[in-house]
């Protein structure tokens, strides 16, 4: 795509403080300031976005605020650390219930901009961001990687069961064969990135001192929930999603239910509850309790996790391993 200002639009500009709200596609960033009405659309690429946050320096920025996108807002969010601005990533379910709420039945992308940046006039972040550095970067990013390899060996395991013919067979087995090794050479990887790093081996020692919790585990939640250690216990349940819901209205008393959260921590917090619930005496204990108190299993199990992310939680907190 061709580097360059799409639009631009300027209702006011004598207005001291603004908010900034961005509605991100692949190719391309809506921003919009709030109240000045101000708005442009610019290309998602380096060097218009380096042009728009330059010009950040002739506003008094109060916030300035974006969708989580999967990825398209990962350049606009780097640049703007780059210039000591930071992005609040909203979820997208808020500025869809904020949006509603307004009132408003149409939709573009100027106007979601527009309500986005509204949004972040009326509303702040929960809780400070976690700055992520470059080494907390390719962490992620190898981790990630992991995540994408490991779920595509689970697929061709399955496909060799249901395979007959012997081509088929071979391409899948040599297929395995590549996985294990990039899998293996991602551990290695991710084992070195973490002895390079003093702060970094520390905790995940500290989180391995946790039954159940081994060294992929601990890593993936130290590159998905890095706030672990700074937020309070009922937050950081809430975070990853493991925070059960009340669901009452008048005489109704429904069941509670846990949503939201982060998707990838959770999923692997599950599997470490199934081993924790073996190896730990107090969550087993825990565990026997809800069961024989006739909850169902989803329901326990569920409950097992969000102790352990709390234990984890207070473990980074003191800054001691968990004494079984």
């Amino acid at each position: 795509m061709t580097s360059h200002v799409y639009k631009y639009e300027v209702f006011m500009n004598n207005v001291s403080e603004v908010s900034i709200g961005v509605d991100i596609s692949k190719s391309s960033l809506d921003i919009a300031l709030y109240p000045s009405g101000e708005w442009l659309k610019i290309a998602n690429t380096k060097l218009e976005i380096t042009k728009f946050v330059k010009r950040l320096s002739q506003y008094d920025v109060k916030q300035v605020a974006c969708e989580a996108t999967g990825g398209y807002e990962k350049l606009l969010v780097k640049l703007l650390k780059q210039h000591s601005y930071s992005c609040w990533i909203v979820d997208p379910r808020r500025i869809k219930g904020f949006i509603t709420a307004s009132g408003c039945k149409n939709k573009t992308d100027k106007i979601d901009a527009q309500k986005i940046a509204e949004f972040a006039s009326k509303n702040s972040p929960d809780y400070e961001p976690i700055c992520r550095t470059s080494h907390d970067e390719m962490l992620r990013a190898l981790v990630s990687r992991r995540q994408d390899l490991t779920k595509t060996l689970a697929e061709e395991k399955t496909r060799l069961k249901h395979s007959t013919h012997e081509l088929s067979v071979a391409s899948i087995e040599r297929m395995i064969l590549f996985l294990n090794k990039e899998i293996k050479t991602a551990d290695k990887q991710l084992s070195t990135l973490i002895a390079k790093d003093t702060e970094l081996q520390r905790k995940a020692g500290l989180l391995e001192s946790i039954p159940g919790v081994g060294q992929t585990s601990a890593t993936l939640l130290l590159s998905f929930v890095p706030e672990l250690g700074t937020l309070s216990n009922n937050e950081i349940a809430a975070l990853v999603g493991v925070c059960p819901y009340s669901r009452e209205s008048g005489n109704y008393i429904g069941k509670r239910f846990i949503r939201g959260g982060r998707v990838i921590p959770r999923n692997a917090l599950y599997m470490c509850a199934l081993t924790t619930i073996r190896l730990f005496p107090p969550l087993k204990a825990f565990y026997d309790r809800l069961i024989a108190n006739k909850k169902c299993f989803k329901v326990a199990i569920v409950s097992v996790m969000r102790k352990l992310i709390i234990l984890a939680n207070v473990i980074l907190k003191n800054g001691e391993p968990c004494k079984a």
